[in-house]
């Protein structure tokens, strides 16, 4: 049975079997294997099983998807290949491998990994939200409520002055 080993920074290691035929791979709780760590994008990558095979999809991530260190938005995975999400790395293996037998991979130079420095709105951005949009409304009838009832506040406040002002002996 094909699995994902995935070695996080902190030194801990996971194992996560693939059965299913979509596996989503980010740092949110809604992906298939979520991995909490700041490299990872919310919604990093995914796996498609196709003709008995996985495919890697890199689902425009921040800081990238590696296979054998090399940056890649599509991969078919092989026996051993090691994979990166952002500073997480990982090793697929296709058949059950016996405990302790995958050592972590090694990282032949410290992993630089920058935030994205801008963000925007992609251009084929569908809001999905089930209510509409409120526009904010500028009805001239309520304005005039509130400045009026303003005014008589105001009036009301000078008028309790005056008669405290000539109530008091001077």
């Amino acid at each position: 049975m094909p699995k994902l080993e995935i070695y996080l920074p902190d030194g801990t290691r996971t194992s996560r079997d693939l059965i299913e035929e979509k596996v989503t791979i980010g740092r949110l709780a809604d992906n298939a294997i979520q991995i909490d760590e700041g490299s990872v994008s919310s919604h990093h990558a995914e796996l498609t099983l196709e003709h008995g095979e996985y495919h890697l999809h890199d689902l425009g991530s921040t800081n990238g998807t590696f296979v054998n260190d090399e940056q890649v938005t599509d991969a078919v995975l092989r026996q051993g290949d090691q994979v990166r999400f952002g500073k997480v790395e990982a090793v697929y293996a296709q058949e059950t491998v016996g405990e302790g037998s995958a050592p972590p991979p090694e990282v032949p130079q410290p992993v630089e990994v920058q935030p994205g420095e801008s963000s925007h709105r992609p251009v084929d951005f569908k809001n999905s939200s089930p209510f509409a949009k409120i526009a904010p409304k500028h009805d001239p009838v309520s304005i005039g409520v509130y400045a009026l009832a303003f005014l008589s506040v105001l009036a009301a406040g000078y008028a309790v002055m005056q008669t405290l002002s000539m109530a008091m002996p001077g």
